[in-house]
């Protein structure tokens, strides 16, 4: 973790990061509400105003994440957009070249 991200591993290898600075602005903080629903990590750090974690990084990789996708969907409809989850999708490419009409998407 930086300053202003905050990145962290999960179980299925992927990623989950946060940027800061968008945080800081936001008066929902919808990606905490939802991840302490779930029993996630996120917690809010009062003194900041931002997402902090309340477990080590190794926890959380091990299985202190659910992998929901709560935090950056409700990030997206009611924060900030300040949440990116990447996950990895095995043979997804190899599915999409089986389809017989295209898939709107972009690899990025």
């Amino acid at each position: 973790m930086t300053n202003d991200i905050l990145e962290f591993k999960v179980r299925s290898g992927g990623t989950v990061t946060i940027v800061l600075d968008h945080c800081v602005e936001c008066e929902t903080k919808a990606c905490v509400e939802v991840c302490q629903t779930q029993g996630g990590p996120l917690v809010l750090d009062e003194e900041r105003g931002v997402p902090s974690l309340r477990w080590s990084l190794a926890e959380i990789e091990r299985s202190g994440c659910v992998e929901c996708l709560g935090c950056e969907l409700d990030c997206e409809l009611y924060g900030q957009q300040a949440v990116t989850i990447t996950l990895p999708l095995e043979r997804f490419d190899e599915y999409l070249n089986t389809l017989s009409e295209p898939v709107v998407y972009q690899k990025g």
